[in-house]
This record gives C-alpha cells, sequence and structure tokens, in this order.
C-alpha cells in the first residue's frame, strides 16, 4: 500500500504570485488535493467515506518555505499520513527541488459525520495493512494560537460563493486567500514571510462578514477572523 504519494509539480502562471513566485494558498492547494488524491488511494477518501456519511477536515494547517519557489521551477511534492491519535492525524507534506528541500508542511485532520458533525475516533478508520511512513517531515509541532480581543482592525472579507466547498461552508483554503488579500503586494515583499500557520476554530457560509483584527508580537503576526457576532471562526500566524 503507497504509504506516501510524490507527484511533480511545474509551477506554472496560475498558481504564481506578482514575483513570479508559488503563491501561499497555491501552495496549501497543491497539499489539499494531493491529500485528497492519496486519500482515495488509500481508500479513506470520499468515495469511500459519502456511503458512511464522513467527511475529513482540516482543523490546522501549517506551511515553511526555505526559500521561495519560481515559476517554471519542476518540484516534486510529497504528502503521508503520520500514526494517528485518538481523534486527529497529521499529514505531513514536502517540497523540494532535485536535492534541495524547498519547504515543508503539516495538516491536523478529524474525521466528522455529515449528519450529527460529530468527531469521530479515528480508530479503524486508516486501512489495517497500511504501514504509516517513518519521515517525520516537519519536526516542530504546531503553536498554540490563543484567542485575543486586543488586536487592531485589520479588514473585512465577506464570503462568496466561490469560497464554499462541497460541505457547504467556506473552503479552509479560501481562508487563506482572503488573508492573503488582507495585506498589500509591498506589505507582503517587506516582510517576507516564510512561515504560516492557520487553526480552523469553527465554520461560516456564504454571505458572513469575516471581521479581521491584528497583534503585533515577538516579531510575529497574529491575525483572527471573527463573525460580527464575536463567534471566532479562524485564527493565524504569519512570521
Amino acid at each position: 500500500m503507497q504509504n506516501k504519494l510524490t507527484k511533480t509539480d511545474y509551477i506554472l502562471p496560475s498558481r504564481s504570485d506578482w514575483n513570479a513566485e508559488l503563491g501561499l494558498a497555491d501552495t496549501i492547494d497543491i497539499f489539499m488535493d494531493m491529500a485528497m488524491e492519496h486519500a482515495e488511494l488509500l481508500k479513506i477518501g470520499i468515495s469511500e467515506f459519502n456511503p458512511k456519511r464522513l467527511f475529513w477536515v482540516a482543523a490546522k494547517t501549517k506551511v515553511h518555505f526555505n526559500r521561495p519557489v519560481k515559476m517554471a521551477e519542476t518540484v516534486s511534492f510529497s504528502t503521508w499520513p503520520q500514526m494517528p491519535g485518538k481523534i486527529k492525524g497529521d499529514r505531513q507534506y514536502s517540497f523540494c527541488t532535485g536535492d534541495e528541500v524547498l519547504g515543508y508542511g503539516k495538516t491536523e485532520w478529524v474525521v466528522i459525520n455529515s449528519d450529527t458533525k460529530a468527531i469521530q475516533k479515528l480508530d479503524g478508520i486508516y486501512p489495517a495493512e497500511l504501514e504509516f511512513c517513518t519521515d517525520p517531515g516537519d519536526p516542530e509541532d504546531f503553536d498554540r494560537l490563543r484567542d485575543f480581543k486586543d488586536g487592531e482592525p485589520f479588514g473585512e472579507y465577506k464570503v462568496r460563493c466561490v469560497d464554499i466547498d462541497y460541505g457547504l461552508h467556506m473552503n479552509n483554503v479560501a481562508y487563506v486567500r482572503a488573508i492573503e488579500g488582507l495585506f498589500s503586494s509591498k506589505e507582503w515583499d517587506e516582510r517576507a514571510f516564510r512561515d504560516f500557520q492557520i487553526d480552523y476554530k469553527k465554520s461560516c457560509y456564504e454571505g458572513d462578514t469575516l471581521i479581521f483584527t491584528k497583534k503585533e508580537e515577538n516579531g510575529a503576526c497574529y491575525l483572527k477572523g471573527a463573525l460580527e457576532d464575536g463567534n471566532t471562526i479562524v485564527l493565524a500566524k504569519l512570521s
């Protein structure tokens, strides 16, 4: 059983930003697409889960760039699940060109019952014959992102139909694109962020407005996206 999936991607203009570099959301897009493809190969994807009324939900995602990935580079992306806990399972990602590691990522997943919205135990979810990859991937754990109330206003984003996924809530990568758009291209260039983490706290839906606040601390930029009623939807950290 293929415990690690590796694919080669040629970085096209559609995935590149104003600097002709692979964008942050585009990188996580690749992660998510490969996660779905690998889950299908492992028979724990949408084809197997839909009849059981189950689906995977990303709880946290992080990515680190050792250097920017240039347009027209040929890059090898790899993904593999780690041994899961009781209700949470990490999936690792790495991307490289030749022997040069360009960066890595990690997503924390949970399985949800689509009818009850209850989180399911992962015991028995993965195939018994799967031998988990021993590659440790990202050596660092997720940062613990805390909610905050003392941030400064940093912009708003109204959720549109193009942000909605098949679960009828805002797609996890759409949050990343919304956050990217809060900064100007000049700010991205000046700050040269290499690390990003986003924690998904609750769902939001088409027509909702996310109100973002920002807090700078110890050289990192923390963001919170909340609804008008104050409910926190996402927390993020850029550094």
